[in-house]
């Protein structure tokens, strides 16, 4: 028939312009994989607020909650999260960008523990030894020394107003709540990593 196209078919500049942008929508090799990591921030699911004129603490909940609290809120994100037990949940890819600390994000991977983060709340031992060896692998692919280990309090300064009060927050992953020393184990985290 005259009217079918050849044998061989020669696609438009518009249908590859179609074709080039989906694969780069869809392919792992896109930008943000490029992107340098020279800080890890650690990071703790509760933190301090303030109702009714008066400071309280949101609890750290439990593993399922916090994914669906993550899952919820668009706005933030997290590289990977720890359980109390140890176990590890990955949420945003390394490569890409996960919101988790204000002014850090396109050079950071955030790692969420599941934690009070008042200060008081115990870290158990299994979640610290998952967070120990995924930071032993972090620090090797992206070349991390323990300086670049930081926790979210050191990189965020604001604060606020509670019953007459200034108060930082954001204290994780844990310490600086009033009335708590800090019981997150720095030295422990990084001398794993020296």
């Amino acid at each position: 028939m005259s009217h079918d196209r050849p044998a061989y078919y020669r696609p438009s500049r518009y249908h590859f312009a179609i074709l080039l942008a989906t694969l780069v929508a869809i392919l792992p090799w896109t930008s943000a994989e490029a992107r340098e990591i020279d800080l890890i921030v650690i990071h703790a699911t509760g933190g301090p607020g303030c109702k009714q004129g008066k400071l309280w603490h949101a609890p750290g909940g439990t593993l399922s909650a916090i994914r669906r609290y993550f899952a919820s809120n668009p706005n933030i994100s997290y590289h990977f999260l720890i359980g109390r037990d140890g176990t590890i949940v990955t949420g945003t890819p390394e490569t890409q960008i996960a919101h988790h600390a204000r002014g850090h994000n396109s050079h950071s991977i955030g790692i969420e523990l599941v934690n009070d983060g008042n200060g008081k709340d115990p870290f158990p031992e299994a979640q610290i030894e998952t967070l120990i060896g995924l930071l032993e692998r972090l620090a090797r692919t992206y070349h991390i020394g323990p300086s670049q280990v930081r926790g979210h309090s050191e990189l965020d300064d604001r604060s606020f107003d509670c019953g007459g009060k200034r108060y930082k927050q954001k204290i994780d992953p844990g310490g600086e709540f009033p009335g708590s020393e800090g019981n997150f184990p720095w030295k422990r985290v990084r001398d794993a990593l020296r």
